[in-house]
């Protein structure tokens, strides 16, 4: 398992936050940075108030490393002026630095002039926000939406698997973290990217201070991930134990579920004209078996009155960048937001290659290379 070497960080999409602190405050800094954790690298972090008025908040700014712009008030005019100063360093971060995705932290709908501007200019645009509070125009005006409201639910699962853990409590708190953030359609992860986003989230994490000569034999130690190696030696995949069961179960069951009618064929087919309303439900039941396994990959597929209308959806959203070559970042955002998703991960489509193979409309007009979508 290597390290991330200079020229991979260099390599990676870099990211800026800028957060509105009098509208969504900093007691989320946390989740959000491990939900961003999975797109690249974090280089800007700017929080925006009058911090002669939050004092109290010194230790959770220096605790993430952001960076606080103090703007004092100005009472007459009744203008934020922290909010006008937000908008203005945007812009000239957007000409004057080399930024691939915006996170725009804040629930007013004010912004949406920014997120346009800056998606206007081929960038990348998360919102992140409190979900009783954020304007849906400016959740549709993003590429995607954190709701940091999530974040209270997260640290209750958290406290689950702690609870049934025997070791590794705090390392072992970074390692689901890391996959909560960054898994697939499956709840798992390759080793080396967990590797990687596990040091975006904390630079001072290191497997061989702990006693181990490989990642590989750190995780195989904790009790809450499970590591499985793949045939051909290629790399490990990760997952949480926890989440073993609701992946397994309904594949378990549900076999036994659809294989209860076909004892039922034998005593439709007695009536001579029974049988041709009957063979339809007989023939359906083992396709629907066949992808059982594979359910969260391919259960998009099974609902056909979708599949004419989001796919085309997601080749107007890729055009209308009007860009022949698209970033996997922009294209993935483009495809959760047709099918009305918080990310791709959430579609039913792990990856856009399961994009692009459950639609025979989209494969003819575009085809995948590298880390981006390019038009046929």
């Amino acid at each position: 398992m290597t390290t991330l070497n200079t020229e991979q960080r260099l390599s990676e999409p870099t990211i800026a936050v800028l957060i509105d602190h009098e509208n969504v405050g900093l007691d989320y800094n946390q989740y959000l940075f491990d939900q961003l954790s999975d797109m690249g690298r974090v280089i800007v972090k700017r929080a925006y108030a009058d911090w002669s008025a939050h004092r109290s908040k010194r230790d959770q700014l220096l605790e993430h490393g952001i960076q606080p712009m103090h703007y004092f008030h100005n009472t007459k005019s009744g203008k934020n002026s922290s909010d006008i100063c937000l908008v203005i360093d945007a812009v000239d971060l957007l000409y004057n630095a080399q930024i691939d995705t915006f996170v725009i932290a804040s629930s007013d709908s004010d912004f949406v002039p920014l997120v346009n501007k800056l998606r206007g200019a081929g960038k990348l645009v998360v919102g992140a926000g409190r979900r009783d509070f954020t304007s849906p125009t400016l959740v549709k005006s993003c590429d995607r939406y954190i709701y940091l409201d999530d974040a209270i639910q997260q640290e209750q699962r958290r406290k689950v698997r702690q609870s049934r853990s025997t070791s590794g409590a705090n390392s072992g708190s970074l390692v689901a973290r890391a996959l909560e953030s960054s898994h697939d359609g499956r709840g798992q992860v390759p080793g080396s990217k967990l590797h990687q986003i596990m040091l975006r989230i904390d630079p001072g994490f290191n497997f061989k201070a702990r006693g181990f000569s490989t990642f590989t034999r750190y995780l195989e130690s904790l009790s809450e991930v499970q590591v499985s190696r793949s045939r051909d030696a290629g790399d490990i995949m990760v997952q949480l134990t926890s989440n073993q069961d609701p992946v397994s179960r309904p594949q378990a069951n549900q076999p036994q579920a659809r294989q209860a009618p076909a004892t039922q064929p034998p005593a439709r087919q007695a009536p001579g004209a029974q049988p041709p309303e009957n063979q339809l439900p007989v023939r359906q039941s083992p396709a629907r078996q066949l992808p059982a396994s594979q359910a969260p990959v391919n259960e998009p597929d099974t609902n056909g009155h979708r599949s004419s209308s989001w796919d085309r959806d997601v080749n107007v959203a890729w055009n209308e960048r009007g860009k022949r070559k698209i970033s996997a970042q922009a294209a993935a955002s483009d495809v959760a937001r047709a099918l009305s998703a918080e990310n791709l991960k959430a579609t039913g489509y792990p990856t856009l290659d399961r994009v692009l193979a459950g639609s025979e409309y989209l494969r003819s007009r575009w085809r995948r290379e590298g880390n981006a979508i390019i038009r046929r």
